[in-house]
């Protein structure tokens, strides 16, 4: 009877030993001070401006067709967010024959590579009419640390895909508030001239968020 009790007792321990140990695994990232490595795309390391603080990393099946590795950071002002950077990692999985095509965004020049862009201005959605979508997962994970993005947010998304397989991509996505900006978003619609005044904040948001981060080579 000890006997039984004593085989069960280290059957118990040895099986707690192996959930904690695989609970202790490290994550497939590291996330340190101004960098982002990703065994996703070892191949390249991500800088991240220091005055954005990180929130925290999520990893889930998109859509059960992709493996997205999430990373989001925000600077926080009296009365809300200032700005928001939104980096993801995406690769299709094997069952998945689907490609990356961005053939209609606008290619840039920028860290010695070739990206893609779209920019906008962005009315961040208040309900979520696609709950599995990364953009829903990005703001499940944001309202879990108790930040909220504002109204309307200058936006704009740059794309890299990393090799000609189109099966993996590279997405960092830059927004900030419009009225930090001294803006009124309603004036930024509605006529040639508030067209215009946005194309030239648009741009001048460009030249910002190329500077909230960097894509580099990793060492070797």
């Amino acid at each position: 009877m000890h006997r039984v009790a004593l085989c069960v007792g280290l059957a118990a321990v040895a099986l707690m030993s192996s959930t904690t140990s695989a609970l202790a695994q490290a994550a497939p990232y590291t996330v340190s001070k101004g960098r982002i490595e990703s065994a996703m795309q070892p191949q390249i390391r991500l800088g991240v401006d220091t005055s954005l603080t990180y929130v925290g990393s999520q990893r889930w099946i998109l859509y059960n067709v992709a493996q997205a590795e999430q990373h989001l950071f925000v600077q926080r002002a009296a009365d809300g967010v200032q700005r928001f950077l939104w980096v993801q990692f995406e690769e299709y999985i094997p069952s998945s024959n689907g490609k990356y095509d961005y053939s209609k965004s606008a290619p840039i020049s920028a860290f010695g590579r070739e990206l893609r862009v779209d920019k906008s201005m962005w009315n961040v959605p208040t309900t979520e009419s696609r709950p599995e979508s990364d953009g829903a997962y990005a703001r499940k994970m944001l309202r879990e640390h108790g930040i909220t993005l504002p109204p309307h947010m200058l936006y704009e998304r740059f794309i890299y895909l990393p090799d000609t397989t189109r099966r993996r991509e590279l997405m960092v996505i830059y927004a900030e508030d419009v009225r930090f900006l001294g803006a009124d978003a309603a004036a930024l619609a509605g006529s040639p001239e508030a067209a215009a005044r946005l194309a030239t904040l648009l741009a001048d948001h460009e030249r910002r968020a190329l500077k909230s981060f960097s894509i580099e080579s990793a060492k070797p």
